[in-house]
């Protein structure tokens, strides 16, 4: 009590005015952002001199220079780097074959004999078994032949496809518009009406041919006529397509896929080379081995 008579003059603490806060303190201000000086410009390297990066770069200037100002100095010099780099290319290519020489993973001989005397030899050899690889699918595939008796072609193709059938062991269905039997067709022969098959199978041009191989793959062979070797080659590769073929009858059948990489073997080196850079020479080598 004594201290509010004391302080009377101020009235009643409700009429008292609060002192304004003290403003807060400004924030400082920041430092101006940092000036980063450019890295100084690299030098590019020079290739060595009369490498392939050398030639790639300075070549067709040291050409330009001897036709602009053909100069002896300038001729000579476009000469002489050209006899450089022809060198270079020779050396490379005498390497190249000391390679496939002493080496015979590279030597491509290997799949397809080069000398006369072996090469007659070695294709009676791969003819013959192309012609066993064909009797191998005839065994588990037959022959669906569209004929009209209208058409000549036909009748000219008739005798191809029936000494195929009789060589190389097919069953061969002769298929008509009507299921009639053409004049020029043996009686044994046996003929089917057109029931959809040719529209099915986008049959335009007759004769037509078709390898059929059950339950449900049919492959058309040729639409057209087509000569006794050019007929089997194409059932040939069908048949393979088709999977009747084992791995030997392939290698004795298409000779030239032998030791030949696949995309798969070429992804393996690959694959090889990501985890050693010096993988390239021993696992190609490890791949050619097994294609043999």
């Amino acid at each position: 009590m004594d201290s509010f008579i004391q302080e009377k003059e101020r009235g009643w603490f409700w009429y008292e005015i609060e002192p304004e806060p003290p403003p807060e303190p400004l924030p400082p201000e920041f430092p101006p952002p940092a000036v980063i000086a450019p890295a100084p410009a690299s030098t590019p390297e020079t290739p060595p001199p009369l490498s392939v990066e050398w030639f790639k770069e300075y070549y067709p200037s040291v050409l330009n220079k001897a036709v602009d100002n053909p100069t002896p100095e300038n001729v000579a010099g476009y000469r002489y780097a050209t006899r450089v780099m022809l060198d270079k290319a020779s050396n490379f290519a005498h390497e190249f074959k000391r390679q496939a020489l002493l080496d015979p993973l590279l030597d491509e001989s290997n799949r397809y004999p080069f000398s006369s005397a072996a090469r007659g030899s070695f294709a009676n050899f791969t003819n013959q078994q192309k012609r066993e690889a064909v009797q191998t699918i005839a065994a588990r595939a037959g022959l669906w032949v569209f004929v009209d008796e209208t058409c000549p072609f036909c009748s000219m193709q008739y005798p191809i496809i029936a000494r195929t059938a009789k060589e190389r062991g097919f069953v061969v269905s002769y298929i008509t518009p009507d299921g009639s039997r053409p004049e020029w067709m043996a009686e044994e022969d046996e003929v089917l009406k057109d029931e959809g098959q040719s529209r099915a199978l986008k049959i335009q041009v007759r004769p037509a041919t078709v390898l059929v191989v059950p339950p449900e793959t049919l492959t058309v062979i040729t639409q057209g006529m087509l000569s006794q070797d050019l007929l089997e080659e194409r059932l040939l590769v069908a048949g393979d397509m088709a999977g009747l073929l084992s791995d030997k009858d392939r290698l004795n059948a298409f000779p030239m896929e032998r030791g030949l990489l696949t995309t798969q073997d070429i992804r393996e080196a690959g694959q090889a080379m990501e985890q050693d850079p010096k993988a390239l020479t021993p696992k190609v080598q490890e791949l050619i081995e097994k294609r043999y």
